[in-house]
């Protein structure tokens, strides 16, 4: 992965190395969303660590990011999606051509043959009810919209039938001789962070009172360190520890616009540091 280090010759991407079980794995840091599509395109252009595509994103986002691409996006993306484009033309794509609210990289990124399935975590904002399926030249692709991630789990390790689906999907594999769930990913998979889901909205609209955001980031991390009972995972943030053990990579967006300025996306951005990644990648 050792190549990986060359998206930071580009504008708007940062890379930090972290270690996890005695290897090393990367964190893509930018600011805007479908920025995500230009790190898929390198590691699909070089071959980084073999990895097979399409591959999974288990995305933390209050969006879904699932917007259709217009016509001429389309007659684009399907000739991309036979035969890539250098690099220069396909960052002219993702910056140009791509909605700048970054609404649409998700089936773009389908489209392309970039994205599987997408596993959706803390969206307020998505129209998706549970899941919602995708047509491309490439088979069907879902979005799952599970909610916030310790009700998620609550769900997988339901073992309700109705779940049978997602549970396959995402890997939770019933172990019958200790009677456990163990999470066994069976496809290649990105962890991916918009920090606009960690911000927290009064009436709609990103709070300002220094007060309310102190409690904020106070309840976030004793959301995710609250013990479950019965769970597969002693905590949320384990899980979450467990999934950029487990990932190709993890990347996360800014998109301070959603989060209430630079300074509160900052100050998320330090909390899932000091939660998930024991301060590694905030230096």
């Amino acid at each position: 992965m050792c190549k990986i280090y060359e998206l930071c010759q580009r504008a708007n991407v940062n890379i930090k190395p972290i270690q996890r079980n005695h290897d090393t794995s990367y964190v893509a840091i930018y600011e805007d969303h479908r920025t995500i599509l230009n790190v898929l395109y390198f590691l699909k252009t070089n071959n980084v660590a073999d990895i097979k595509f399409p591959i999974d994103i288990f995305m933390f986002d209050n969006h879904a990011d699932n917007c259709p691409p217009s016509e001429d996006k389309l007659k684009k993306i399907k000739k991309y999606s036979s035969n890539l484009p250098t690099i220069n033309k396909f960052w002219d794509f993702t910056e140009f051509d791509l909605c700048g609210l970054d609404d649409d990289w998700v089936q773009t990124g389908m489209q392309l043959g970039f994205i599987n399935n997408v596993f959706l975590f803390h969206s307020t904002e998505s129209g998706i009810d549970k899941v919602k399926e995708y047509k491309t030249r490439f088979g069907t692709k879902k979005i799952y919209n599970l909610g916030e991630v310790w009700n998620a789990m609550s769900i997988l390790d339901s073992n309700m039938i109705d779940y049978e689906g997602l549970r396959k999907d995402i890997g939770w594999i019933f172990l019958e001789s200790e009677g456990r769930f163990e999470f066994q990913p069976q496809n290649n998979f990105i962890l991916d962070f918009d920090l606009d889901c960690f911000a927290i909205t009064l009436l709609n609209e990103t709070t300002e009172i220094p007060e309310v955001k102190a409690i904020a980031e106070e309840i976030l991390i004793q959301k995710f360190t609250e013990e479950l009972q019965n769970h597969t995972f002693p905590n949320s943030a384990s899980f979450v520890k467990e999934l950029i053990e487990k990932s190709i990579m993890t990347t996360i967006c800014f998109e301070h616009t959603y989060c209430g300025g630079v300074r509160e996306s900052m100050k998320i951005f330090n909390t899932i540091d000091y939660l998930f990644f024991d301060g590694e990648i905030g230096s």
